[in-house]
């Protein structure tokens, strides 16, 4: 959390018990922080499966991330056991899946939008993990730039960057879900 500036030496009492309250609600509030992430950590550990737990504790920073309640440090590594693509033999083909399944995500009439946008999020990111990325197709961008009077050529970086984003929101199908 931010700390309010430092007061002027001319300031009046006012001015510096309502400074000094601040700094106080702050100091409450990092240590309400600090506890509930530490709660949270319990939480998310209480839930892991023992086979997961062991694999956890075999980290070189488990004991900093258990004596310190880091639960953001815990999701990371969790994260990081749940998109290990390295106990599959390739990893081009672990991109190949990761993209497939990808492509598969779809919004049943049943699924909410955030349910659906969380498979979608999930997914971007467990490709992104493996190190790939969904494909611009040029011929896509190039007609988009054309339709709105440019070329590669005229276009700024931020115009084409812009454009990219748009067809491959497109490619995906992005632009049709999620349904309300």
């Amino acid at each position: 959390m931010k700390l309010p500036s430092d007061l002027p030496a001319n300031a009046s009492a006012a001015q510096k018990r309502h400074w000094e309250k601040r700094i106080d609600e702050i100091s409450k509030k990092e240590l309400i922080l600090e506890e509930n992430m530490k709660t949270l950590f319990s939480i998310i550990w209480g839930q892991v499966s023992d086979t997961l737990k062991h694999r956890i504790q075999a980290l070189d920073d488990f004991k900093r991330m258990n004596s310190e309640g880091d639960s953001l440090a815990l999701l990371a590594a969790l994260r990081n056991h749940t998109f290990n693509f390295q106990s599959q033999k390739d990893q081009a083909q672990a991109l190949h899946e990761a993209v497939r399944r990808f492509y598969l995500i779809s919004q049943g009439k049943t699924d909410s939008c955030q349910a659906y946008m969380d498979r979608y999020e999930n997914g971007l990111q467990v490709i992104k993990h493996i190190g790939g990325e969904l494909p611009v197709y040029k011929s896509l961008v190039d007609a988009d730039l054309k339709a709105k009077g440019l070329d590669r050529d005229t276009a700024t970086a931020a115009e084409i960057e812009k454009s990219e984003r748009g067809c491959r929101r497109e490619t995906i199908g992005h632009g049709l879900y999620p349904r309300v």
